[in-house]
């Protein structure tokens, strides 16, 4: 029989502790902040008191500011070493959510959530670089589901928690954030190893790369960006706009919201992994263009659904798509990106989410309040299906130029 404990440890194994340090980090994190984004437009709207546009346009401020450093200081995460920009950056949003915690005013809580998205914007691409710096390219995705697999298991806990905490006091919320991103930075700083400024590879200089200033350079990013919004503009609404449609068509919606994220969250954290290791041996470009389409059906589930089992029952096809498509799409990333610019990739390839939740929240809302949330919905599953077949075809295209290296 096979020994459980080795098993485990040979596992453990496989990765370096780099892995493990973000896996607490991202247990702490997103354990936190899932207990804030489910009623985020609730406590906007009922508690500091705003009316459903100046609610939407705010919480647009953070991906807002999000897209503006990205653009103005994108290369910060390849002129620097990763870990001081990891560290500043999580420092910038623990602050912040302190902040929240106290702001008993929307202007006081639009520039700490501006605050919160410039530390947002630094540290998800400069991790991921980080993250690409150490881990080899077999391993790449499944690196990646883990990580998402540890966020899950604070997105599975963190709603429940988190209606308790808002009957109670939802300033709570934001306190608990901001220490679990406090010992975030100190894990970084004691178990994270610094790694050498990038530099670029003999094989990116005997390819020909073109200049890292040219927007030649920065093409494959600028495309997978663009093609990525209906993945974005989907979760932009699913994050705001779906509570208030929910609040107009089921009667216990704020328990059914808790419920439906949380069933996410667990079935993410029980199948993410192991559905990106059973998939790992076929067509990136079939896992992309699938998950498009069951985020497809699923935003047709939500405009003509009104029915909580139901609603539940989506949500295995979200966490399919979810698991096999954007983990699928860091891994490209990834391997379209050079060593020397791979920060730069991934912030420009991140950047579909601030648009997204810059303009998505606000535009849906206008959408929802003439004309409905069924509409609302409806128009998001169109977009969806449009990309998916622009995804499938310019993923085809880039077949033979990037060879695929798969874990196995």
């Amino acid at each position: 029989m096979t020994n459980p404990l080795r098993s485990i440890h040979r596992f453990i194994a496989t990765y370096p502790p780099v892995i493990w340090v973000r896996l607490f980090g991202e247990l702490l994190t997103s354990l936190s902040s899932a207990m804030i984004a489910p009623f985020l437009v609730l406590y906007l709207s009922e508690k500091i008191g705003s009316s459903i546009t100046m609610t939407m346009i705010v919480i647009g401020l953070q991906p807002l500011s999000e897209i503006f450093i990205t653009l103005v200081a994108g290369g910060i995460t390849d002129r620097f070493r990763r870990k001081p920009v990891m560290l500043v950056a999580l420092f910038l949003q623990g602050i912040a959510m302190l902040g929240m915690a106290w702001a008993d005013s929307m202007a006081a809580f639009a520039v700490l959530y501006l605050l919160n998205g410039a530390g947002r914007s630094l540290f998800i691409p400069v991790s991921r670089a980080h993250l690409a710096d150490t881990i080899s390219a077999a391993q790449m995705a499944s690196a990646f589901a883990l990580l998402n697999t540890a966020h899950s298991i604070g997105a599975a806990i963190g709603p429940l928690i988190g209606v308790m905490i808002y009957q109670f006091d939802p300033a709570l919320a934001f306190l608990f954030t901001a220490i679990s991103l406090f010992l975030y930075t100190i894990a970084v700083l004691w178990k994270i190893p610094n790694t050498a400024l990038p530099q670029h590879t003999e094989t990116e200089a005997a390819v020909d790369q073109p200049a890292s200033g040219s927007l030649q350079a920065y093409r494959p990013a600028l495309a997978i960006m663009m093609l990525s919004l209906p993945i974005s503009l989907f979760y932009a609404q699913t994050e705001t706009n779906l509570q208030l449609h929910l609040k107009n068509t089921l009667p216990n919606y704020l328990q059914t919201l808790a419920l439906l994220i949380s069933v996410k969250g667990l079935l993410l954290l029980c199948f993410e992994f192991l559905l990106v290791k059973w998939t790992q041996h076929l067509n990136p470009r079939l896992l992309i263009a699938g998950s498009y389409l069951c985020f497809f059906v699923v935003a047709l589930g939500y405009a003509f659904l009104d029915s909580a089992p139901a609603l539940i029952a989506l949500q295995v096809l979200l966490v399919i798509g979810e698991s096999i498509g954007i983990t699928q799409l860091l891994a490209f990333v990834t391997r379209i990106s050079p060593v020397s610019m791979r920060g730069r990739y991934f912030a420009i390839t991140g950047t579909h989410w601030d648009i997204s939740r810059s303009l998505g929240p606000y535009l849906g809302s206008l959408v929802l309040l003439h004309y409905g949330g069924t509409m609302l919905f409806t128009i998001v599953a169109a977009i969806l299906l449009v990309g998916a077949w622009a995804i499938h075809s310019y993923l085809r295209s880039k077949e033979k130029a990037l060879p695929l290296k798969q874990e196995g």
